[in-house]
C-alpha cells in the first residue's frame, strides 16, 4: 500500500513538473498551475527539498527558478548562473553548463561567446559591468581567438550601459582578420559600422535588440 501511495506522489509531481518546467518565477508558476501566490511559494520550496529546483537572483534582483524533471546535482555556479545573475534579460540554458572550481564573469563572458548564441551574447554584455581583471578576461580571449569579439562587444556594451572601463593597452590593436560574433551574420545597423572597422568584427544586433531589452527588463 505504501509503495502505491508513493508511486502516485511521484506521477503527480511528474504532473506537475511537466507543466512548469523551464525557467519560471512564482508569480508564472501561479499562472500555470492556477494556484495562489502562497501556494505556489510552497510547492517551489516543496520542489526545491526535492532537488526539481534551483533558484537565481533574489535581494534587489527577482528571484529565478530553474525547474526540471528530473533532480538536479550541486554543482558550482556556471555561465548561465552568472549571466542570469547579472543580466535583466534571463536565459533559459539549453545544456548543463558544469564548472571546477572558481568561476568568474571573465570566464561567464568568453564561454558565452564562444556559444555564438544571439540572445546569450545579447545578455552577456552586462557582464561588463562586473569585470575585476582584465588581463585574465584577454589572456582567455587569446587563448579562445575571440580577442576581437571581447572588444567588439565592449563597445556596444558601453553605449547603452555604464561599463567597467577597459584599460587602453588592450584597445589600441591592429587586425589582420575579419571575424563574426556570430557567423555570417553582418553589421547592418549603422551605429555599430565604427565599431566593426575598428575591431574588425561584425556585429549581428539592431538598436531594437538591445534598447527593447532594456526598456522591458530594466
Amino acid at each position: 500500500m505504501a509503495d502505491k501511495i508513493s508511486l502516485k506522489q511521484e506521477e503527480k509531481t511528474l504532473q506537475i513538473l511537466k507543466q512548469i518546467e523551464g525557467l519560471q518565477t512564482i508569480d508564472t508558476v501561479a499562472q500555470l498551475l492556477n494556484l495562489k501566490k502562497q501556494s505556489a511559494i510552497n510547492l517551489l520550496s516543496k520542489l526545491k527539498k526535492q532537488r526539481y529546483v534551483t533558484v537565481s537572483g533574489g535581494g534587489k534582483q527577482k528571484r529565478f527558478y530553474k525547474i526540471t524533471l528530473t533532480t538536479q546535482l550541486p554543482r558550482d555556479i556556471g555561465m548561465f548562473d552568472l549571466i542570469n545573475k547579472y543580466s535583466p534579460m534571463k536565459i533559459n540554458p539549453w545544456f548543463d553548463h558544469q564548472v571546477h572550481g572558481e568561476y568568474t564573469p571573465e570566464d561567464a563572458l568568453i564561454d558565452a561567446l564562444q556559444t555564438e548564441n544571439f540572445r546569450l551574447i545579447l545578455a552577456s554584455m552586462h557582464l561588463f559591468k562586473h569585470i575585476t581583471s582584465w588581463p585574465k578576461l584577454f589572456k582567455l580571449a587569446k587563448q579562445k581567438n575571440c580577442y576581437q569579439k571581447v572588444g567588439a562587444l565592449y563597445d556596444v556594451a558601453r553605449l547603452f550601459m555604464r561599463v567597467k572601463n577597459m584599460p587602453n593597452q588592450y584597445k589600441n590593436k591592429k587586425f589582420m582578420h575579419h571575424l563574426f560574433l556570430i557567423k555570417e551574420y553582418i553589421t547592418k545597423e549603422s551605429k555599430f559600422i565604427p565599431i566593426d572597422q575598428k575591431w574588425k568584427t561584425s556585429i549581428p544586433f539592431r538598436l531594437g535588440d538591445i534598447q527593447k531589452t532594456i526598456q522591458l527588463y530594466n
